[in-house]
């Protein structure tokens, strides 16, 4: 369980359930596809009406189309380049060597820009398969590339303007790995060609929600991405043609998926994979936030109206039934805004099974802390041991004995028993073992593989390592409901080769 939280008081007044259900019970019917078909299967974008002169996609995920930023794989990339005109094929070859080249000259390449070598298939005129070719670059560069064909030909001796280019931005995919908990053994549980933000959609890691961006930088600005449902036991991609998101926010007008996602509700006629565990949710407020409970049989929800910034309704809401508990303007304080940016942030909450947590900010910059449980209904100000004023995130274990605050350390309820931890860290499930990854200061400085797993073991307030060598970009994704595995997301090789 982890928990971003803040502190306050509030006046709840409890309205009983209504009579009439909002939940409309088995969402999207359409069937879901393998991979490759409803990757590939959907009508050709040459058969639709074009605009530019010219669309250049991935083949193998032709949701990622030109003008399009996004992270390539550095083994070989095939592309499709579909024009309006028959083309001088000649000039086409030419400007795209010629383009990537500028672009490895001018500000706006992410990081060191390449040429990389390329393979012409025409299957027309107007249609061109392009290969490019492996990239062999050390670790650990930054590089990118850049398709374009800005200042080609066509048959008719036009010259084409600026075109929409396809930018890549080269990265090793990552895997999802799984590790006894004595570090004895370890084996990866996927094997991705491309690379994917990977995260884990359950406890067990049967799902993932697999995601690539459309636009890219080294910032935290948020971007719009296309997203996948992978079953890792199936070893099957079940690609969304639309947002999906682990924490709700948006129109009252949205599926909950208990696999752990949400959408809005899409509009009429898009086709979206079948599923038994999805249920359409219609609701006349705006949803500033909604989470699943942990045996994800409810939603619980901040709601208000959509410009409403402060003071929101406390919803829970019983998928089966249709069901609401309401509890009016119980959350006292502001939504969460981003530091980046204006863009505002979804009400998060946290369920350990008898608990709810929840944070709301202020005016002053402290947090509201509440603290919302299942058996009684009732939502009440949640007592940290940390001053009002700090951030009060943590993760407790499974039994609550223990709590690890990220800025504090760890806890025995109000009794500090480690300063020393902060960070990252999450709590191995039914154990009070911490587990972490840090830095080892004897690894060597250029070593990409300088990381140490550890684990905090909170009765005997004593550190040991499990693992070391690991590759510094490593995280820890969770655990198993049995306490016997981690999840680790990291490149190919956990450990050094």
């Amino acid at each position: 369980m982890a928990l971003a939280v803040t502190l306050s008081i509030a006046g709840c007044s409890e309205e009983g359930p209504v009579e009439q259900p909002s939940a409309i019970q088995g969402g999207p019917t359409t069937s879901t596809e393998t991979p490759s078909t409803a990757l590939n299967g959907q009508a050709s974008l040459g058969d639709q009406a074009m605009k530019e002169d010219v669309r250049i996609r991935m083949k193998e995920e032709p949701r990622l189309q030109a003008p399009v930023a996004t992270n390539v794989a550095p083994t070989k990339q095939q592309f499709t380049l579909e024009f309006r005109e028959a083309m001088d094929r000649t000039s086409v070859e030419a400007a795209l060597r010629d383009q990537a080249k500028q672009y490895t000259e001018k500000e706006g390449a992410f990081g060191d820009g390449i040429v990389p070598s390329f393979d012409y298939r025409w299957a027309s005129d107007r249609e061109l398969d392009l290969t490019v070719g492996e990239i062999s670059l050390p670790e650990p560069t930054f590089h990118s590339y850049q398709l374009s064909v800005s200042g080609a030909k066509t048959k008719s001796g036009r010259t084409l303007g600026e075109t929409p280019s396809f930018k890549g931005v080269i990265e090793q995919p990552n895997q999802l790995w799984k590790m006894s908990v004595d570090g004895k053994r370890s084996e990866p549980l996927t094997s991705f060609d491309q690379p994917y933000g990977i995260e884990m959609l359950d406890d067990s890691g049967k799902f993932l929600l697999l995601s690539r961006t459309t636009h890219y930088c080294q910032c935290d600005a948020p971007f719009e991405g296309i997203y996948t449902v992978y079953d890792v036991q199936e070893k099957k991609f079940i690609p969304y043609p639309n947002k999906l998101m682990t924490r709700y926010m948006g129109s009252g007008a949205f599926v909950a998926d208990r696999r752990g996602f949400f959408y809005e509700q899409p509009e009429q006629g898009t086709e979206i994979p079948a599923s038994d565990t999805a249920a359409a949710v219609r609701l006349n407020d705006y949803v500033h936030g909604a989470g699943f409970s942990q045996d994800r049989t409810r939603l619980i929800m901040a709601v208000g109206t959509r410009e409403q910034e402060r003071d929101l309704d406390l919803l829970v809401f019983d998928l089966k039934s249709g069901k609401e508990q309401r509890l009016s303007k119980a959350l006292v304080g502001r939504v969460p805004f981003s530091q980046t940016s204006d863009a505002r942030l979804p009400v998060t909450f946290t369920d350990d099974g008898e608990r709810v947590y929840v944070m709301m900010d202020t005016d002053t910059g402290h947090e509201k802390r509440y603290v919302y449980t299942w058996k009684t209904g009732k939502l009440e100000p949640l007592k940290l041991p940390l001053p009002d004023n700090s951030w009060g995130g943590f993760t407790r274990t499974t039994d609550g004995v223990y709590q690890f605050y990220y800025n504090a350390g760890i806890y025995k309820g109000a009794v500090k028993i480690s300063e020393d931890t902060r960070g990252d860290g999450k709590w191995i499930s039914g154990t009070h073992l911490l587990l972490r990854t840090e830095e080892n200061p004897d690894a060597p400085k250029d070593s990409a593989y300088n990381r140490d797993i550890v684990v905090f073991d909170a009765d005997k307030r004593a550190e040991r390592k499990i693992a070391s060598s690991i590759w510094n970009g490593t995280s820890v994704a969770g655990s198993s409901p049995d306490g016997k595995w981690i999840y680790l997301i990291s490149g190919k090789h956990l450990t050094k080769p």
